[in-house]
């Protein structure tokens, strides 16, 4: 281990990147400088330019691998599973999971996007857009099927349930009283009963 903590095993850049993402998430984008992130490292400002341009490219790629995270985990979660209401909690469920996992990471991919020039963030928007649209899929099936109310707007109701998730890093604790099962359960029960037919 070296003074980042990391092993012999990652690169140069993934110890780059690991570091910005634990920066960013403690202290947020604006706040932490290219010569912050060096120390952590524990090398001078000037060589992280051998293997990052700039401090949006670091914030970009963070928040691109999140999102394919987010992603992958959507897609495994709802293979072969047909049931409407099965697969909304499985993907609530799957989005938690990404959480628990990496909350700071969380909380860049969806809060301090906002920072990237315009070119960038119309490339995120598009990214999560396609999250979104995987929600917006299962919801619109299960009004098609009968299991949500035939009248919800489908792309409020999606966007209230995945506006819960994104804000899950802010209290959501691995070390808490109750296991991230139990957790899921009654988020999932609390966002998808509110979708169910009147």
């Amino acid at each position: 281990m070296n003074r980042s903590g990391t092993s012999e095993l990652e690169s140069p850049r993934e110890v780059i990147l690991r570091v910005a993402t634990s920066l960013f998430g403690e202290r947020g984008f604006p706040a932490t400088s290219m010569r912050d992130i060096a120390g952590e490292v524990g090398i001078l400002a000037g060589s992280l330019y051998a293997h990052i341009d700039g401090k949006e490219t670091l914030l970009l790629e963070i928040i691109e691998q999140g999102i394919a995270e987010y992603i992958d985990e959507a897609t495994r979660a709802l293979a072969g599973n047909d049931d409407s209401e099965a697969r909304l909690r499985a993907l609530i469920r799957a989005h938690l999971d990404v959480v628990v996992r990496g909350p700071r990471t969380t909380k860049i991919v969806f809060h301090q996007w906002r920072y990237l020039g315009e070119q960038n963030r119309a490339h995120v928007r598009r990214r999560r857009h396609e999250y979104e649209d995987i929600f917006i899929q299962v919801v619109q099936a299960g009004v098609d099927d009968g299991s949500f109310a035939a009248d919800l707007d489908v792309r409020t109701a999606v966007r209230s349930v995945l506006g819960s998730l994104n804000w899950t890093p802010e209290w959501l604790r691995t070390d808490g009283a109750d296991p991230i099962d139990v957790v899921a359960q009654r988020l999932a029960d609390t966002l998808v009963l509110g979708l169910c037919r009147r």
